[in-house]
Formats: C-alpha cells, structure tokens, sequence
C-alpha cells in the first residue's frame, strides 16, 4: 500500500505476492511446517487450494498438544492433498512416541506416492525396525535422526531394500547386521553417534558403489569395521572409537581426526592423493611415536598431507627412534604442518627430515 498525500487516502496495489506462480511459492512455503502451510488457505481464492499441491511437505509435532492430534492432522492432510503431484520432500519431525500403526501409515504413504527424499527427526523411541526403513523403490535421500543415541534399533533381517537411493545419512541409531548392501547406488554414506549392537564383534558395510563415507562420534571400540566398498574414495573419520577398520586400498583422499590411533588401518593404502591426520593431545610415549610411525608408513602413496603439530610433536620427541626408520612418503608433492592448535611446538630436524626424506623436492608448508 502506499499513502495519496492529494486524496488523503490509502491506494491498496494488486496482491503481488499471489501473482508469483506457483512452482516459487511452494519453494517459499517449503520453509514452513505444513500446520502454517494449511492456514493459508484462508488468504484469498488463489491460496484455498495451493497447499495440496506442494511437492515439499513439512509436518512437525511441536505445534500440536499432543502426538494423537498431530496424527490426525498428517492424515488429513495427506488424504486431501492433490495427488496427482508427487511428493519430492517428506520431513517428519516427532516429539514423543510414535506408535505402531502411525509409523506404518507413513510407510504406506512414502512407498505409493514416490517420495524421493525423506528426513525424519524424533526424540523418543521407533518401534524396532520400523517398517520404512526397509523398502523403497523411489526413494533417493534419507536422513535419520534421533535425539536420543539408541532410540532407534536397526536389527533388519534382511537388508534395507533401497534400489534408488544415493544419499543415507543415519544419527543416533543402533545398527547391527547386514544393512546396506541392497541399496546398490548408495554413494554417499554418513553415520554420526552411532553405536554397534554390543553382540556384534564385526560389522560389514557392504556397498558396492560407495564413493564417500563420513564416520562421526561412533562408539564401537571392540567392533572390527569391514567397508567391502570397492569404489571407495573418500574416508573422513571425526572422533569415532573403532576397535579396527579394514577399508579399501585404492582410497584416494582420508580424514581422520580424533585420539591417536596408530593401529586402526590394518593394510596400506595404494593410490592416495590427499591426506590429513589431526591428533588431540594426550601425554606421548616411545611406543606411541613408535605406532605413529607405522601409520604413516601405511600411506606412503600419499602426495598432498596435512599433520597436524600434536603428530609433529609425538615423533620429534623421540629422534633416536626416526633415525632408525626410512621416511614413509615417496610422492609426496606437498607436505603441510598445522600448528594452528599448538604455535609452541616445535618440529626436530629429525622429524623433517624423516617426513621428507625421500621426496626432497616436496613443497613444506608451516601453516
């Protein structure tokens, strides 16, 4: 609206919100739960009926007294909604215990109208292999995650059947068994706060086109990790417990960050371009420079690294022992020490030249 100074009146312009189409409004409404979607039909003709036809929908159960009349309302809308237009988003947001018989509607809901990204976020306990879990023939994206580390018991006897899906990202969840190896282009993989069932002594990750895995805060240290993924590129571990990990050799690019643990990679690695191995500080010992050195000596192929300068520090407090060892790296391209941590670390001749030895044109960067 703007204000006529002549007229001493209120000129009232075209709604110009309403004349946007309506593939941009259902992006503008994707940022709203689906309680505050539904209210705008009460706007005007034009938003009576928008609502049932978004490709993206939102539901959360913290704008209902309770979780019986959240149900209620999902139903509804699901049930009046237009559907002709496929569902491309599905976001569920739980804040109490969900039943059986809910979960199962959701199930029926995402496997017959070709939802192809789902996310669910809950706080309480999922009914034990929750029956959406396991099959999918459209579904694309999943993310899962609870609150609550253990809420959700992943024990399926048989493999989550997810022919089409490229991106799983799972958080908070117990996992046991042979989860993975029917979804057959899976790419990318993240398991954050995650645990392995206490009665499983090895777990196999079995994804035949696995390109990228991320492993965050996982709690398993007397598991043994099998990644049977032979297009694994890239490997990013961030503060996880893991008795051993037996990963690919053809690996091109590694992160791992966390407490020393010089013995997690049972194999060398053969072809990797990039790595980067951030220690937290913790009081070093001969036979902890020892296994850092064995480490580094399983990613010889490596020609870009970054260390961090608690690693620096672990090998140079111990020259004597350098001397006896050959230098691990024979690619290497460029070498980079991270004392952004640490400015007061200082790194011995001896750890420069062992680092760089058999790569003497390498670039040394002091970051």
């Amino acid at each position: 609206m703007e204000f006529d100074h002549n007229n001493v009146r209120w000129v009232v312009e075209k709604d110009r919100l309403s004349r946007l189409p309506d593939e941009l409004l259902h992006k503008i409404m994707s940022c709203f739960d689906m309680k505050f979607v539904v209210e705008t039909c009460l706007l005007s003709s034009r938003w009576k009926l928008l609502w049932t036809s978004m490709p993206f929908v939102n539901f959360s159960s913290c704008n209902f007294g309770s979780l019986l009349r959240f149900a209620e309302f999902m139903t509804h809308v699901l049930f009046h909604r237009d559907h002709q237009r496929e569902v491309s988003l599905l976001k569920l947001h739980f804040q109490g215990a969900a039943n059986d018989f809910f979960v199962r509607k959701i199930a029926d809901y995402v496997c017959s109208h070709n939802v192809q990204q789902l996310t669910i976020w809950l706080t309480h306990h999922l009914p034990n292999n929750p029956p959406f879990l396991f099959t999918s023939n459209s579904l694309k994206h999943f993310t899962l995650t609870s609150i609550v580390i253990g809420a959700c018991n992943i024990t399926p006897k048989t493999p989550w059947d997810f022919p089409a899906l490229t991106t799983l990202h799972l958080s908070g969840i117990v996992l046991s068994g042979d989860l993975f190896s029917k979804c057959v282009n899976l790419k990318h993989l993240t398991l954050e706060s995650f645990v392995i069932n206490v009665d499983v002594e090895e777990f196999d990750i079995i994804t035949p086109r696995l390109s990228n895995l991320i492993l965050i805060g996982g709690k398993c240290s007397r598991v043994i990790i099998n990644l049977i993924a032979p297009q694994l590129e890239n490997l990013t571990i961030y503060h996880c417990f893991i008795k051993l990990l037996n990963a690919p050799s053809i690996l091109s690019s590694l992160c791992y960050t966390g407490f020393p643990h010089p013995q997690l990679f049972k194999d060398c690695f053969h072809s990797l371009n990039e790595v980067n191995i951030c220690w937290l500080k913790m009081p070093y010992k001969e036979e902890d420079a020892l296994k850092t050195i064995h480490m580094l000596q399983k990613l010889h192929s490596a020609r870009y690294v970054t260390l961090d300068a608690y690693i620096v520090e672990c090998i140079s407090s111990f020259p004597d022992l350098l001397l006896h060892h050959s230098s691990p790296f024979t690619n290497l391209i460029c070498l980079t020490i991270d004392f952004s941590m640490r400015m007061d670390v200082k790194m011995s001749i001896e750890a420069r030249n062992f680092l760089i030895e058999k790569s003497p044109s390498a670039t040394l960067i002091m970051k």
